[in-house]
């Protein structure tokens, strides 16, 4: 899933989880390890695009930072200035008129059977996590095991303070402060994505997710900080280490893979397209895509175009 919109997904649609129990389709499985490279310049790693006129920086991103993860934006405030456009993934979009249909989708993630009947081997994992979130002993029993790993996921969130909107909402922020219009490359409606994941989930799915949620949580935010901490500091190794159970979770759900692989398909179309236009521009993309096997920059070197590591 896409970064802009995966969150506002998430909240109706996803939950973390580890797919240990099912085979799951990930694009972003390996990567290229000579594209792994620690950064040279301070604050986050970056990859340059380059032919003779034009040049494109690539920002890699995590899906979400801790509250106030300081971070270097020197380079970025350079790299900003006189930029022709920041690039970013797609979006997703939802209205006003689409709140009742998503209100009503989630309650289809609801149960009659107690979700401690519905899974009584990880009753004592769920009883851990309710003590560790503070909530009541029959918190999360009306929902479904997906819908259950929604309403944890959330609360987890909220108690381990990590903010799925940064990087993104400090870098558009200084995009408007340099007058560089955001353009994201593609957009696509969201209730035809929370329907397919909502309905045509599977009962193995369901479960994989909330007990790859409950492991997350249960195990505390150290692994979240520590990748956000490497990041900050052009770490990319620690960066793309750290928890990929919300990713996982997605890809084991309808279509998702393949939505995957069309987000990737339409970053890689509009950086060639960018290399059209004399100058330079930013580009604002999630790390692991840019460095895995068959993801951006590999692609985008197989069309022949130089590809600097943040290295150089």
């Amino acid at each position: 899933m896409r970064r802009s919109w995966p969150w506002m997904l998430a909240s109706f649609a996803l939950v973390a989880g580890t797919a240990h129990a099912q085979v799951i389709d990930d694009p972003e499985a390996n990567v290229v390890e000579a594209l792994v490279v620690n950064a040279k310049l301070p604050g986050p790693a970056w990859w340059r695009i380059s032919d003779g006129d034009t040049t494109l920086y690539l920002l890699g991103t995590l899906h979400s930072l801790p509250n106030n993860q300081p971070w270097d934006k020197s380079v970025l405030e350079r790299r900003m200035d006189g930029a022709f456009a920041l690039i970013l993934p797609p979006e997703g979009k939802a209205g006003v008129t689409d709140i009742p249909a998503l209100l009503a989708l989630r309650g289809k993630l609801k149960s009659r059977q107690p979700l401690d009947a519905a899974v009584p081997d990880l009753a004592p994992k769920l009883a851990q996590v309710r003590a560790q979130l503070r909530k009541r002993p029959d918190a999360y029993s009306v929902w479904s095991p997906l819908g259950a790993g929604i309403e944890i996921a959330g609360d987890y969130r909220k108690s381990a303070k990590l903010d799925p909107f940064e990087p993104e909402r400090t870098v558009g922020r200084l995009a408007r402060k340099h007058g560089v219009k955001a353009r994201p490359v593609a957009s696509y409606k969201l209730m035809p994505l929370a329907k397919a994941a909502v309905r045509g989930h599977s009962e193995a799915a369901g479960r994989v997710c909330l007990e790859g949620v409950l492991d997350e949580v249960a195990a505390g935010a150290g692994a979240s900080r520590t990748a956000a901490a490497a990041w900050a500091r052009g770490d990319v190794r620690g960066a793309i280490d750290g928890p990929r159970n919300f990713q996982r979770c997605m890809l084991s759900l309808p279509g998702m893979a393949e939505l995957e692989r069309r987000g990737n398909q339409a970053e890689i179309d509009a950086l060639v397209a960018a290399m059209r236009t004399p100058g330079h521009a930013v580009a604002l993309f999630p790390i692991r895509g840019l460095v895995a096997q068959g993801g951006v920059l590999d692609q985008i070197r197989a069309r022949g175009f130089a590809v600097s590591t943040p290295g150089e």
